[in-house]
């Protein structure tokens, strides 16, 4: 699995679409398509740091914009419960971040992803249970 994990809405994967048509280069990331930021709840999120990836990035399209016209304050409000687990059990809650874009806000995502990246290096692997490497 990639070390960055992006769960991405949908609405927002135009700006992913620019940035590569624009020919900027885009950070390795696992990206994941979802109907919805709102759809990503905190087991979602925690279940991709448990199968091996370092970093958790959620991306909505804008507050105000969405079609589903919730999905981004739900989304918030499941990174900001995926973050308070992390703190419980000892892992540091920037393993997972959200932001929103809007789909023509290509350098604004590429640069959460390069945080998101350097966040995995500076964080390494994610040790849960005993025998973990």
């Amino acid at each position: 699995m990639s070390n960055v994990v992006m769960l991405i809405c949908s609405a927002a994967l135009g700006a992913l679409e620019l940035a590569m048509e624009n020919g900027i280069a885009v950070p390795n990331a696992a990206v994941v398509e979802v109907p919805c930021s709102g759809r990503v709840d905190e087991a979602t999120a925690l279940r991709a740091l448990r199968q091996g990836a370092r970093t958790v990035l959620v991306v909505g399209c804008l507050a105000g914009n969405c079609r589903f016209r919730t999905g981004n304050h739900e989304a918030h409000r499941n990174v900001d419960e995926a973050k308070s687990v992390l703190r419980q059990i000892g892992l540091s809650p920037d393993r997972v971040e959200m932001i929103e874009v809007a789909s023509v806000q290509y350098v604004k995502l590429v640069d959460a992803m390069r945080t998101m990246e350097e966040r995995a290096e500076r964080l390494g692997p994610v040790k849960l249970l005993e025998g973990d490497a």
